[in-house]
């Protein structure tokens, strides 16, 4: 009688050189995938798929065989000796308390779609794991994903045990510049709002953590160091501004939202950057970090730090803004968000390893 034949079983490993078309292929799948889903346009230009092959061959030539260098982790799916899914990661800690965990952030995540349902994708997870773990030398690591709403991939993100501790929105840069801002006054923080700023974030600190959101430090005293630390950033942050004006601005900055007496209700963070190839170059504005006075409406308070941040993207060519690290679709400030016209965009979740 003749030998069933068996299933080829799904590897995951380092990529090899050589291999870069066929992974640059799988990120042609995957940027197709997210325009379908409201994403980031891809390129259509073969040549800069063809440049993300040989940049990715050069990478594993300089990993050889290695899926570390530095802090970027690049593993690939193998079946029957052919890639056919890839997942990046990213190993940082935020903050500065030695207490929170690692997070190794997931991204690119990728299965051919003709070899599907072989478990290749919880593999590719499962891998990366593996990898942050070794990474962490012992200590607890959160795996973190952002999915974007439409995407069907929630499904199996909840099924290998992640869940969401964050949600995201996204509203077009000129709509939110039309929006009244209110009473209250959105302004580029100064060095003396430190004190302000840093209360701010201890309720920040406190939302994420009833959120079960590891990625970032507890709430902790606030002392004069911990003030400092903020007015000194503050202070370097605003240098460039008094030089060159605010369509300077390029790091990140903090946003403070005041009241007829001058006094910090709100605080959130803004930042723009550029995505390059394989997606169709942009610019993209974030807005996040939102600490708000627990004693407002979170409104009256997020509407003035929108639409200032909506003109700072506007003034550097930012079509879109992103409003990043919200609290549930039902809370206040989640549904504060949408009365704007922001359309929900992501969803973060994670798992602790």
């Amino acid at each position: 009688m003749a030998a069933l034949s068996q299933p080829a079983r799904v590897v995951v490993r380092a990529a090899e050189p050589g291999e870069g078309p066929a992974i640059a292929a799988l990120w042609r799948e995957l940027w197709d995938a997210h325009e379908t889903w409201g994403g980031y346009l891809g390129s259509r230009d073969p040549r800069v798929y063809a440049q993300l092959a040989h940049r990715l061959d050069e990478d594993a030539r300089v990993r050889a065989g290695h899926p570390v260098l530095g802090r970027h982790v690049h593993l690939i799916a193998d079946l029957g000796g052919r890639p056919c899914g890839q997942v990046e990661g990213w190993f940082e800690r935020h903050g500065i308390d030695v207490a929170t965990p690692f997070t190794c952030e997931v991204r690119s995540l990728v299965v051919g779609e003709r070899v599907r349902g072989l478990g290749a994708g919880r593999a590719l997870l499962d891998g990366l794991a593996a990898v942050a773990g070794r990474m962490a030398q012992g200590a607890p690591c959160v795996m973190a994903a952002e999915v974007l709403e439409p995407d069907p991939a929630h499904a199996f993100y909840a099924r290998v045990g992640y869940a969401p501790v964050s949600w995201n929105a996204r509203i077009d840069a000129e709509a939110g510049c039309a929006l009244p801002g209110g009473s209250l006054v959105a302004r580029v923080a100064q060095p003396q709002d430190a004190l302000a700023i840093a209360r701010l974030e201890a309720t920040l600190a406190a939302r994420r953590r009833a959120m079960g959101d590891l990625r970032f430090d507890r709430p902790r005293a606030i002392d004069a160091t911990t003030v400092g630390a903020i007015a000194a950033h503050l202070a370097s942050a605003a240098r460039p501004l008094r030089a060159e004006g605010i369509a300077s601005l390029r790091d990140p900055a903090s946003l403070v939202v005041v009241d007829s007496s001058a006094n910090v209700r709100g605080v959130a963070s803004f930042t723009i950057h550029a995505l390059e190839p394989p997606f169709v170059p942009l610019r993209r504005a974030l807005i996040g970090r939102f600490g708000l006075d627990p004693a407002f409406a979170a409104r009256p308070l997020l509407l003035p730090l929108l639409v200032l941040g909506c003109k700072l993207a506007r003034a550097q060519a930012a079509a879109r803004v992103e409003l990043t690290d919200l609290s549930p679709p039902e809370s206040d400030l989640n549904q504060a968000v949408l009365s704007t016209g922001a359309t929900a965009w992501s969803r973060v979740v994670t798992k602790l390893v």
